[in-house]
């Protein structure tokens, strides 16, 4: 659909859902007040999403929500044709406020993952050399769980040692864990936890345009840039306590490892006139690790911490953004003039949704 032709109405409806069948439709909920609803989207959070649901029914009525039940939010535009699930949650929790001989209901709902977050095992889980993933983790949210998933598109591989989960691991832990490096484990709006196979936002390609400087656009201002570059660190610092023998006697040494930021770097003291250091404890496996091996580690996490860490934030009308989509971010003239003519490749971190105002204010990470 193409969210720049706004000649349209929408409505928001709110289906009641079985608790252990996303497909099993109970009825609707009545009452719905678009007022406080809202949907709430994070790309590194565990939960994933989250949403408030809004009812005013008279006192003693039903607004037609069935204990234990799950919530979807339904999105409909009839001149565009566009039915959209844009939300299927548990309810974890249920607000109950009484006046004028009306009840107000406030819902919060989670997605589908929340409900892995304080399911600890009680039995101990051992997995073998050699055991394939994907069917581990299938079998593990199979026998221990009651929702659907979807493994279609992930990426396999086999375990190469054995791995132990003690009693009292959360299973999220442990499905994380299983697919971390390979696969990401997230929610659709169906409410089906699906595992797909994961690609860093640094190499995914843009799948539209976010223009800050198009009257014509979506965009709302003001858009705001955030960074950490002024947080940088011009020294890195490794530590570590070597022991040593003599007569019969061992002492104990710290020793250290270090690597400064280029002279004409950003983050040196050359530079910026102060110096920020960070310092690491050593965590390779030699016991006497040699100065040398100190300094070339030392580097190593000099360079992995120079991200600037780049965010914008702002506000859209409604385009059915979502967290974890890749865009092109073009910024308005004046934040940072030696910008490309390109714009800024994104990552949408995070989304909330004003299902009231029919706006999306949005987290966009630089990546």
């Amino acid at each position: 659909m193409d969210w720049t032709d706004t000649g349209y109405s929408y409505s928001i409806g709110v289906n009641v859902v079985h608790q252990t069948n996303v497909d099993n439709t109970l009825g609707s909920l009545s009452g719905v007040q678009l007022s406080g609803m809202s949907i709430t989207e994070n790309y590194y959070s565990d939960s994933r999403v989250q949403a408030k649901v809004v009812t005013v029914v008279k006192d003693g009525d039903s607004d037609g929500y069935v204990k234990n039940a799950r919530l979807r939010i339904i999105l409909s535009i009839p001149e565009r044709d566009v039915i959209e699930e844009l939300m299927t949650g548990y309810v974890s929790d249920l607000i109950e406020t009484s006046e004028h001989g009306y009840t107000k209901r406030t819902y919060t709902l989670e997605g589908t993952i929340w409900g892995l977050l304080d399911h600890k095992i009680a039995d101990p889980i051992t997995i073998g050399k050699g055991a394939k993933m994907i069917a581990i983790w299938t079998s593990l949210m199979k026998t221990l769980t009651k929702m659907q998933y979807s493994t279609e598109g992930a990426q396999d591989t086999a375990f190469s040692n054995v791995i132990l989960y003690e009693p009292g691991t959360a299973l999220s832990t442990i499905l994380f864990e299983l697919s971390s490096g390979y696969d990401r484990m997230d929610v659709d709006g169906h409410g089906v936890v699906t595992l797909r196979k994961y690609t860093p936002p640094s190499k995914m390609t843009p799948s539209r345009i976010v223009d800050y400087n198009d009257l014509r656009g979506l965009s709302m201002t003001p858009l705001e840039r955030t960074t950490s570059e002024y947080e940088l660190p011009g020294r890195a610092i490794v530590t570590t306590t070597v022991s040593t023998e003599k007569n019969g006697k061992t002492s104990q040494q710290v020793i250290a490892g270090y690597y400064d930021a280029p002279a004409t770097d950003p983050t040196s003291i050359e530079t910026r006139g102060w110096l920020i250091a960070r310092t690491d404890s050593y965590s390779g496996s030699s016991e006497n690790p040699s100065k040398s091996e100190l300094n070339a580690i030392a580097k190593k996490n000099w360079e992995s911490a120079q991200n600037k860490g780049i965010q914008w934030s702002g506000s859209s009308v409604f385009a059915n953004y979502y967290a974890g989509e890749v865009v092109t971010l073009i910024a308005p003239a004046g934040n940072e003039p030696d910008a490309p003519i390109t714009g800024h490749k994104v990552l949408i971190q995070s989304v909330s949704t004003n299902l009231e105002q029919f706006t999306q204010d949005l987290t966009l990470k630089e990546v």
